[in-house]
């Protein structure tokens, strides 16, 4: 049987991390614990090369010994990224028919993305039906303090959290003069705050408006925008009826995640 690694240009692979996941791939309901030994076995590594591996990968969070044992099970790092996987998988879900209305009553393309450390990472995108249009594909990052998404996740955020959250962390990025630090984006959060949204243009030519979603806790757990070129007639309206229809719509997506309004939170997931 073809595998899927068959299309691949091997000479992109990285050898020590297929080592890596080939390690993590051994564990399973089955399997839930092994040893150095098992593992070397298992894999034909030398147990020099597995025990540098699984050092590694138990610094990480990834795998955890046993106690008073020699043996070695995953880590809660991987029920991370599992819980994180599912979790982003049943947003797009409920919220791709909500962003595919709004992008087709804008006429402008949508967008989701979650917050991943100083990131934004977008999950899920609704082209618009114009000849050209927003090149925010899935997958794309962009530092969250010089985006639209990223500004109103960080609006639920205190000053205090703020401080914690950037502590040492250099807000200069290329190509974007604001904000530079972190007491200029203090003050742009602090005029998003209270209006409830986002709206401008961080990219020269792109206009945008966002909103944070909350689930049921009231934690903020991702952000969807209208971003697009600033000539469409629906940017004419940013702070009118184009940022009613962003707002309601997260309302909406809010809702179906289990958000009642009663209770919010300062949380930021990610």
């Amino acid at each position: 049987m073809k595998k899927p690694s068959d299309d691949l240009n091997q000479s992109y692979i990285v050898p020590g991390l297929l080592r890596g996941l080939s390690v993590l791939g051994l564990f399973g309901s089955d399997r839930p614990s092994m040893r150095l030994a098992d593992i070397a076995r298992e894999l034909d590594l030398s147990r020099a090369t597995v025990f540098r591996l699984v050092y590694t990968l138990e610094s990480e969070g990834y795998l955890v010994r046993l106690k008073d044992s020699f043996r070695y099970a995953l880590g809660p790092r991987v029920l991370t990224l599992g819980f994180d996987y599912l979790h982003s998988q049943e947003l797009v879900e409920i919220a791709s028919p909500l962003l595919d209305g709004l992008r087709d009553r804008t006429g402008a393309s949508t967008h989701m993305a979650v917050m991943d450390g100083y990131d934004v990472l977008y999950i899920y995108r609704a082209a618009s039906h114009q000849r050209l249009s927003s090149n925010r594909h899935v997958g794309s990052r962009l530092p969250a303090h010089v985006n639209s998404i990223g500004r109103a996740m960080l609006a639920a955020l205190s000053n205090d959290e703020l401080n914690a959250r950037y502590a040492g962390h250099d807000l200069r990025v290329e190509n974007y003069e604001e904000p530079a630090t972190l007491e200029a984006l203090k003050e742009f959060l602090e005029l998003e705050r209270a209006r409830g949204y986002v709206a401008g243009s961080f990219v020269s030519g792109i206009a945008s408006v966002a909103a944070a979603l909350r689930d049921g806790t009231g934690s903020v757990i991702a952000g969807i925008n209208v971003s697009d070129y600033e000539s469409l007639p629906c940017m004419e309206e940013m702070h009118g009826k184009l940022k009613d229809d962003v707002l309601e719509t997260a309302a909406e997506i809010s809702r179906r995640l289990g958000y009642d309004g009663s209770i919010q939170t300062s949380a930021v997931t990610g």
